[in-house]
Order: structure tokens, then C-alpha cells, then sequence
């Protein structure tokens, strides 16, 4: 642990003497806001004569495929506020305006994908990191996202009440965006200035391009943002909003007997801002019956799988207390929200909750406390996190946080964690972090700590990273696979445009990553390589090979009377795919790899797309089959996943999802109608169906109604 700690302080000191050379004050793009007494009616039509008082803005340059170079279709930006909102105003100038596509209008659907689009960010606090992410398409799909650590984190779970239209006309299509001031955090002061930047896509020539360039492709790069002016005496106005919700319906039960369980549950969602920068949350008697249910798959691995968090409580001031994922996460992930609200792979019904999260000054401010029932032999149970993050330099940051999960009866476990995030120039980012746990009966050998450093372009990007987590480390409320390891990764990627023929991009990847124990003996070694290639069309194909040792102390039973013997196993895995582009309305995409599996052979294939027969109506699937040829037996598993939705309008849709597991003999089905008839105001009908071995275990419907109130 030791080792770990003096290669912190060490990248720590080096760094810092490094800010001294990086780049100062950046002269950055801007654009002035006006302020109106009469809005505009959000119609997606900037016919309103109040939008001749704005100060247009154009002239956005190409991030891709020509970077550097004017986008070859002209956009113009207008913006406006009153004392309740900011009005953004864009019209798309195409000079094949029926080619211009738009086919999806539900919300929080990957647009960018499939569409045009246009989207913007605003950084209220100024401060290069953080911002909020509002786009459209030429049919009016809302899409929202909060956007932490510079553009590394993108949640597009969270949500807030706004408006926004998009309408076609004879020079392409324009849209207007109507966001009110109170869903959106900003410090007191006379005049404003905010972090601002604006993007399009242009599907058919896959060209995208921003107001202010960037140096990666994406808008989401905050400190590349221009700056909004002209915001003047502007506040967040009612900061009480109530959302009372009732929920009934009906569940049966097959076991022995038919069991039927009415359904009745009220409850409340309280948000309140105690100053403009804090904002308080509070849940009670919490139901989450609108979250789809996570995909199934197959775990093949010794480890936990990860799923995103979906559920609305847990995405307000979301990215202040981390990213958990083990992919995304360059420090310990030490808050995985997921761990409350169940235990031991059952629901813990959450009995209420808490949640104080904002800036103050420098310091962004994240407090949470959440009870949940007991469930037999789970006891009551409050989970609390306490975290605080303070700004340095241009755009980096040293936080703290504490954990604490407490049973009423049984043993409670406690986190404290401190971390760094260091940008000494663009593009040049080092995370370190250090953390130590309490667990009732475990003591001493509970430290971890993790250093990361990556350096990146458009083209290029090359990191490592070093762990150290020792055996007694026990984050109950994080998602850390492994204990006991020090592991060592280096990762590196570069791409080339070709631009010649029907290519466009040709690229590759490679990863490196040794894990020892604490004695030094090996865990596992992985070894892998990726090459790519991308057509003109948006098709694409990539190639990988992977080679790994793993070392297993004692045998592994994988599934009943199937036993992986103790040893260290070597194996090396052959894979490719091929995919057609987002953007058709059939999409095709298969893979095929085959190699080792521990002492036996492995063989995977995965067929998945869509079909969109006509622009309302979208069908996904998703096939996923294993052989594996084990001395001891044989596992083959099936796993299929499809979703149909039809689209009425952004505020109504249907969908039906239907989920087979055959490892573990598990049909699914859930069907869904959400219809918002006002502005944060939502009906839901959700019918769901469980079958396991072939005969049905559960049915339930449920109609749930939420009312959003402004007082």
C-alpha cells in the first residue's frame, strides 16, 4: 500500500509543477442573450416577431469528417430570456431539406445516432467541468443529460422539466428550446456569464460540427466551451416542486396456490432549493414501477455484473459522488448506487430518502440518507454518503467522501475515500485516489488506492493505471470486483482518416494489464489487440485478438456439477464484427469469436438491429449464444432481447419488451405506456410477466400517475 500512496504523492508533485506551464486564460466565443418582456410560443417556428430582437450567432466549424473546416450547411443561433426562462432559437439552413432526417421522437432515445440533431450545453457555474445537455431532432425529441468531469461522464438518466419543438420549412428545419431557470443550479450575482456551446449533426453526410471548436469531437468538452453573455438579474424564481404519486393495480403469484396481492402505493418526491446553488430532495414510500428492467445476461465470470443506474431519485446532482463503472471510473469506485434498495438479489423497498446536492462557492456539495424496510432476513437499513469536491486550478479538483451502511441489527460498514482529478493542459488528465474502510470484524490490511494518467487528441490517446487494493478493503456501498490484487494496465488507440474511395477511417487499439497478489504471485495477465475500419457510409467492421492467464487458487464451480480446476489457465480468443450503420432503417450487426475458456474452448456469436418499417414504429433485437466445451461438461446459454415502440409524439409511446434467458430458464415481458400530459406531469400502464422453466411465477399490472406541482 505504501508503494501506492508514494506514487500519488509523487505524480501529485509533478504535476502541480506542471500547471505552471500550461496554457492560461483562453480567448473563447461568445454569444449574448436578450432579454424579452413576451416569449415566444414554442412551436418549433421562428416566425414569433420577438425573435428579431435577438442577437444571432452562426458560422459553426466542422468536428467531423473535415475537422477544422465550415460546416457545409449553414446553422443560426438566436437566444432570449425573460424572468422565468432562456429560449434557444436555431434555424437549420439544408440545401437538400428532404433529405433531412428525423424519425424518433421519444425522449432520451440516442438521437445522434440516427438523426440530425442539434444540442447544447450550458455551464452555469463557469467552471470548465460541469454543465447541463438539452438537444432535439426535426420531430421535436427531448434529450437531456447532466455532464460531470469534463465531458468523461455523460448521464443521460437525469432528467428536467422543459419544453422544445422542431418543425420543417422550405430552407430545412428549425426548432426553439424553452428551458425555465428552476431546473437549473447557478450562483447569486447581478450579471451572469455562462459556459456555453452549441453542436449539429448532419446525418446523411455524417458531419457534425460545433459553434465553438473543440478539440475532441464532442460538444461535451466543457473547457472548450465559448461563453453566453448578456444574462442579467436572473434567479431560479418557485423552488418548491411537489410530485404526489399513486399506484395501483394488481399482482398474482403462481406457486402451490394462486396468491393475488393488490397494489397500493402513494408517494412524494419533494424538491427544494435552499439557496440557488443547494438544492434538497426528498423521497417517501418510493416507487420505481416505470424502470425497465435491466438486460438479461449471461455472466461467464467469477465477478459481479454492472448496471447503470436508472432510477430518478438517485440521478438527482448525479456524477458528484463518482462513476462506479469499472469501465469508466479512472479512481476507486467507492458510491454504487445500486447497492440500496436490494440485498442479496432481493428488493429492499426504499422507505425514504434525502439528498442534499449543489455547489457553494468552489466546493460542489453531495449529501445522502437513505432508509429501506427489511425483507425477511434483511434488516432495516440506512445507507448515507457524504461528499465534497473542491475546484483548483483551471479545471481540476481534490474531494473527500464518506460512506456509511448501517444495519439495525447485523455489522455496519463505513468508507472513507479522498481523491484527486489534475488537468494541467488539454487533453493531459491523472486521477489518484486513496481510501480505507471499516467493517465490523475485519481490521487492519483494509486500504486501497488507484493512480491513473491518460493523454489524448482526436486521433490519438495513450494512458496507465496502478491499483492497490488490499485484502480487508470491503466498500459495501461501492462496486470493486477483486481484493487482495496490485494491478498494472496500459492502454493506447490511434485512428487515421483516409478519405479516399468509400473509406473513411481506419484505426486501432491495444491494452495490457498484469494483476498480482500481495505475495507476488500472478492473478491474471490480459493481452489485447483491435483494429477498425469505418466506410463513408457509416458501416463498420472490427477485428480482436485477446490473449489471458488467470490463476485460480481453488476450483470454480461455473454452473451445478461443472467444475473449473484450480491452476493457472492460459488461453488466447479470436473475434470479429461487423455492423451496418445506425442511421438505416435496417440496421445489421454480428459478431463471431471463438478460443479458449479456462481448460476448455469457447465459441460466441451475437446477431443484433433494428428494422424501422415506417418512422413511428422502431423493432430492436438482440441474440447472444455460447457453446463452451468443458472437460467436466458443457454450457451453452441463449439470451435474446427485443423492444418494439411506437411513437405517437414526444409526449406518448408504447413499448413491449420481451427478455429469454435460457441459462437461467427466464422468460420476461413488459409492456409500457407513458403519456406526459403536461410538462412533468406522466401517466404510466406497465404489464409485466415472469415465466421461469416454462410455466408462469408472476403477473402484474400497474397504473401509476405522477403530478408535478410549481409552488
Amino acid at each position: 500500500m505504501c508503494k501506492s500512496a508514494i506514487l500519488v504523492v509523487t505524480v501529485v508533485s509533478i504535476t502541480t509543477l506542471l500547471a505552471f506551464a500550461s496554457a492560461g486564460n483562453v480567448e473563447r466565443r461568445q454569444i449574448v442573450a436578450v432579454r424579452v418582456k413576451t416569449p415566444p410560443k414554442i412551436d418549433g417556428l421562428l416566425d414569433d416577431a420577438v425573435w428579431q430582437k435577438a442577437q444571432p450567432s452562426e458560422g459553426l466549424t466542422q468536428t467531423k469528417p473535415d475537422k477544422g473546416k465550415p460546416m457545409t450547411q449553414r446553422t443560426v443561433i438566436r437566444i432570449l430570456y425573460d424572468d422565468e426562462n432562456i429560449y434557444l432559437g436555431v434555424q437549420c439552413y439544408d440545401s437538400e431539406p428532404e433529405k433531412v432526417v428525423g424519425t424518433e421522437m421519444r425522449r432520451d432515445y440516442e438521437v445522434w445516432r440516427t438523426n440530425d440533431y442539434v444540442r447544447f450545453i450550458l455551464d452555469t457555474y463557469h467552471d470548465l467541468r460541469t454543465s447541463y445537455y438539452f438537444g432535439t431532432n426535426p420531430v421535436g425529441a427531448q434529450v437531456d443529460a447532466r455532464v460531470t468531469d469534463n465531458g468523461n461522464n455523460f448521464h443521460l438518466s437525469w432528467d428536467a422539466v422543459w419544453d422544445c419543438a422542431a418543425a420543417p420549412n422550405s430552407e430545412g428545419w428549425s426548432a426553439e428550446f424553452s428551458i425555465p431557470f428552476r431546473q437549473l443550479r447557478f450562483p447569486t450575482k447581478e450579471k451572469h456569464v455562462w459556459g456555453f456551446n452549441f453542436a449539429r449533426t448532419v446525418r446523411r453526410n455524417d458531419e457534425e460540427g460545433c459553434w465553438s471548436p473543440t478539440q475532441g469531437l464532442h460538444v461535451t468538452s466543457v473547457s472548450n466551451a465559448g461563453e453566453l453573455a448578456g444574462l442579467e438579474n436572473i434567479s431560479q424564481g418557485h423552488r418548491l416542486e411537489l410530485r404526489p404519486t399513486f399506484v395501483g393495480g394488481a399482482e398474482v403469484n403462481y406457486h402451490s396456490e394462486t396468491d393475488v396481492d393488490s397494489v397500493r402505493k402513494p408517494s412524494l418526491d419533494i424538491k427544494y432549493g435552499l439557496t440557488s446553488n443547494l438544492t434538497l430532495d426528498a423521497t417517501v414510500n418510493t416507487d420505481f414501477a416505470q424502470v425497465e428492467a435491466d438486460e438479461e445476461r449471461v455472466n461467464l465470470s467469477r465477478f459481479d455484473m454492472f448496471f447503470e443506474e436508472k432510477r430518478p431519485f438517485f440521478l438527482e446532482g448525479v456524477g458528484i459522488f463518482g462513476n462506479p463503472s469499472p469501465k469508466g471510473s479512472n479512481t476507486l469506485p467507492l458510491f454504487y448506487s445500486r447497492r440500496i434498495g436490494t440485498e442479496k438479489g432481493r428488493e429492499a423497498p426504499i422507505l425514504g430518502g434525502l439528498k442534499l446536492t449543489g455547489k457553494a462557492g468552489k466546493q460542489s456539495i453531495g449529501l445522502l440518507s437513505v432508509q429501506t424496510d427489511e425483507v425477511e432476513d434483511i434488516p432495516h437499513t440506512n445507507f448515507s454518503a457524504f461528499r465534497v469536491q473542491r475546484d483548483i486550478l483551471r479545471s481540476s479538483s481534490v474531494g473527500i467522501i464518506f460512506l456509511n451502511k448501517a444495519p439495525w441489527e447485523g455489522k455496519w460498514n463505513r468508507t472513507f475515500g479522498a481523491d484527486l482529478r489534475f488537468n494541467p493542459r488539454e487533453g493531459v488528465s491523472i486521477f489518484g485516489s486513496l481510501a480505507k474502510t471499516w467493517t465490523k470484524g475485519l481490521d487492519d490490511k483494509d486500504l486501497a488506492g488507484k493512480i491513473s494518467a491518460s493523454w489524448g487528441t482526436e486521433d490519438s490517446r495513450i494512458g496507465a493505471s496502478f491499483s492497490d487494493i488490499q485484502e480487508n478493503f470491503n466498500p459495501e456501498m461501492g462496486f470493486v470486483r477483486r481484493k487482495d490484487i496490485q494491478s498494472r494496465d496500459i492502454w493506447g488507440q490511434k485512428s487515421f482518416k483516409i478519405r479516399k474511395g468509400i473509406f473513411r477511417s481506419v484505426g486501432g487499439s491495444g491494452h495490457y494489464g498484469v494483476m498480482l497478489d500481495h505475495d507476488g504471485h500472478l492473478e491474471d495477465r490480459r493481452l489485447g489487440i483491435q483494429t477498425w475500419l469505418e466506410l463513408k457510409t457509416g458501416d463498420f467492421a472490427y477485428i480482436w485478438y485477446d490473449r489471458n492467464w488467470e490463476h485460480l487458487e481453488g476450483g470454480w464451480e461455473i454452473r451445478k456439477g461443472i467444475l473449473i480446476p484450480a491452476g493457472t489457465h492460459e488461453n488466447q480468443g479470436y473475434g470479429v464484427y461487423i455492423g451496418t450503420d445506425d442511421s438505416r432503417w435496417l440496421k445489421i450487426g454480428s459478431s463471431f469469436e471463438t478460443g479458449g475458456f479456462y481448460n476448455g474452448d469457447r465459441k460466441s456469436m451475437s446477431l443484433r438491429g433494428h428494422i424501422r418499417p415506417i418512422p413511428k414504429l422502431l423493432i430492436t433485437g438482440n441474440y447472444q449464444r455460447n457453446f463452451i466445451d468443458l472437460p467436466a461438461g458443457d454450457i451453452t446459454t441463449n439470451t435474446i432481447n427485443s423492444r418494439t415502440i411506437y411513437t405517437f409524439s414526444p409526449d406518448l409511446f408504447v413499448k413491449l419488451f420481451l427478455q429469454w434467458n435460457d441459462d437461467e430458464g427466464l422468460i420476461r415481458s413488459n409492456f409500457l405506456l407513458r403519456y406526459t400530459y403536461q410538462p412533468g406531469s406522466d401517466l404510466y400502464i406497465v404489464y409485466n410477466e415472469l415465466w421461469r422453466a416454462s410455466e408462469v411465477e408472476q403477473r402484474s399490472i400497474v397504473g401509476k400517475i405522477v403530478y408535478f406541482f410549481n409552488l
